[in-house]
């Protein structure tokens, strides 16, 4: 039975993604970003995975490399780096370090150039991040040696949102603190005394197959976005209308290679008509690029993401079971 599970902006599980760090030909216009693009065909639910450990309530630290947010951990006794990454599904771990793997018949991964690559499946008895672990799980697993290569730290793989359903998720870059906080079958937290507090925004978040997607307004329209941490910068359709995109002060355009010999056009800019509820964001940095694939991958039109970039804005609180995105705006972007 075919099982397709999400991996963020264009990295897919099930028939699969890669992750292709895309190079730019001139060394200096290197995009930081992750552009992961998937090729599947079904989509169905997404598994499962049950977090264990003795605690309500736990503060992580992460670490950065560049605009990557990870968190550390130990994957069957091999310790490195995991990338929160928000706009996946699941585990997905480097070939490099877990190479007793069993590839999944036809299942393969295509880069945003159109690069293929087969994918494993390997099964993990222990994976332990703080007090937080997990048994027995099915991780997907392809080389991530690329993406060491471009950050020169050692990169275990990708941590995927279906491992957090058992928590409202806090993430503070600005602090390098992810916490996580139980919470009962309706969403509440479990640890009385952790206490909301009053949020900037307070909007809703749909989540489909573990990734999350949100409305934000261009130009006063609405347009559908994914919630991507793993994501190093914002990125736009290109197939948004022109009065939208030409609300984008563009800087420069790339020309970039992925793993194969295919070349794709990406636009770097500043996006000047941005907000999301009723809080404006000007001055986000986001890359212009063709969306088609990634929208086919998910099953759904998708406008655009938003990474790193706009993560940095505030504290951001992500209830799950309630379907809830809520913010604590820096002052220095309060209206």
């Amino acid at each position: 039975m075919k099982r397709i599970l999400f991996f963020s902006l264009f990295f897919l599980l099930s028939i699969y993604l890669d992750v292709n760090y895309l190079v730019a030909e001139n060394k200096t216009d290197e995009v930081q970003v992750l552009l992961r693009r998937p090729l599947p065909e079904i989509f169905l639910p997404a598994l499962m995975v049950k977090a264990q450990g003795d605690f309500q309530s736990l503060v992580i630290p992460l670490k950065r490399a560049g605009k990557l947010i990870m968190i550390e951990g130990v994957v069957d006794s091999v310790q490195g780096n995991l990338i929160l990454d928000t706009g996946s599904t699941s585990l997905v771990l480097n070939s490099i370090y877990f190479r007793k793997s069993r590839r999944s018949g036809n299942q393969v991964s295509g880069g945003i150039t159109g690069a293929m690559k087969t994918i494993s499946k390997s099964m993990i008895k222990m994976l332990q991040i703080s007090d937080v672990f997990y048994q027995n799980i099915e991780a997907d697993v392809t080389d991530l040696g690329h993406l060491e290569n471009a950050r020169n730290i050692k990169i275990l793989g990708f941590f995927g949102l279906s491992m957090l359903t058992d928590f409202e998720i806090v993430i503070d870059i600005s602090n390098n603190v992810l916490e996580l906080h139980k919470t009962d079958r309706d969403g509440n937290r479990l640890n009385s005394k952790e206490k909301r507090p009053s949020f900037d925004l307070n909007l809703p978040v749909f989540n489909s197959s573990d990734v999350l997607f949100v409305e934000a307004k261009i130009n006063k329209r609405n347009y559908v976005f994914c919630l991507d941490t793993g994501a190093e910068s914002n990125v736009l359709s290109s197939q948004l209308p022109d009065k939208i995109l030409s609300t984008v002060t563009v800087l420069r355009r790339s020309s970039l290679r992925g793993v194969g010999s295919k070349k794709v056009d990406v636009f770097h800019g500043i996006m000047n008509d941005f907000s999301i509820g009723n809080q404006s964001i000007k001055g986000m940095q986001t890359l212009i690029t063709n969306l088609t694939a990634m929208a086919e991958s998910y099953g759904l039109h998708i406008d655009g993401m938003l990474g790193c970039d706009f993560f940095e804005k505030g504290v951001f609180y992500i209830d799950l079971k309630q379907k809830n995105l809520g913010v604590c705006f820096h002052n220095n972007q309060k209206e």
